[in-house]
């Protein structure tokens, strides 16, 4: 009498296909996944964005004066964009109307942050503005330099630390009240926007890419 035996286990290539099929499915569920990621974080860089609008709305209506009279004439926080270190300072001098080296920063800067830096400066001067501001989740207001030490700014012997807005991903806000970068403050004001344009890098990390999010 012969008796049967049967195969039990799988054959190599039935493992190889179980594999592949496991793989496809793992790799559509992270690609899902990260397009949610992407949707909740544009979600908050959106209504971040209406949150900074709101905020130079209230410093516009504020009319907050700059001490120097040539900065008379501008109605938002002074586009610093591209400002190095010593540039940055001696405008916030001016600005403030303080002494020449009233003003310092300590950490590594970076004048890719510069802009937003003076953007949240010049906001936190304003009551309203500053209120507006701090709804802003915690997670997108750093004083980060690029190696992970806190950057700090000492304003006439008073030391804070050097805020700036970024957005989910962690890239800093590029803030322009100016149409083009000027050196001449004159310049500047013939250049100026009606209302900033604040913009993101979205999910890319580029600026002036299709993913750009802006508050227009």
């Amino acid at each position: 009498m012969k008796t049967c035996k049967y195969k039990t286990g799988f054959t190599l290539v039935e493992m190889l296909i179980v594999i592949a099929v496991i793989a496809i499915l793992v790799s559509m569920v992270i690609a899902v996944a990260s397009r949610i990621d992407n949707k909740a974080k544009e979600q908050l860089t959106e209504s971040t964005l209406a949150i900074l609008n709101a905020a130079l709305e209230q410093f516009s209506d504020y009319g907050y004066r700059y001490k120097y009279a040539d900065y008379s004439g501008f109605d938002f926080p002074l586009d610093c964009n591209d400002f190095l270190q010593v540039d940055f300072e001696d405008t916030l001098e001016d600005a403030l109307g303080l002494n020449p080296d009233d003003v310092s920063i300590t950490g590594f800067h970076d004048p890719n942050y510069s802009g937003s830096e003076a953007l949240y400066f010049f906001l936190s001067k304003v009551p309203t503005s500053r209120k507006t501001i701090s709804k802003i989740d915690g997670s997108l207001i750093t004083d980060k330099d690029i190696n992970g030490d806190e950057l700090k700014i000492n304003v006439d012997g008073i030391e804070y630390p050097l805020l700036r807005f970024i957005d989910p991903w962690g890239k800093t806000l590029w803030y322009d009240y100016y149409d083009e970068w000027e050196t001449v403050l004159s310049d500047r004001m013939e250049s100026r926007r009606n209302f900033p344009l604040i913009t993101s890098a979205g999910p890319d990390g580029v600026f002036g890419t299709d993913d750009d999010i802006t508050n227009r």
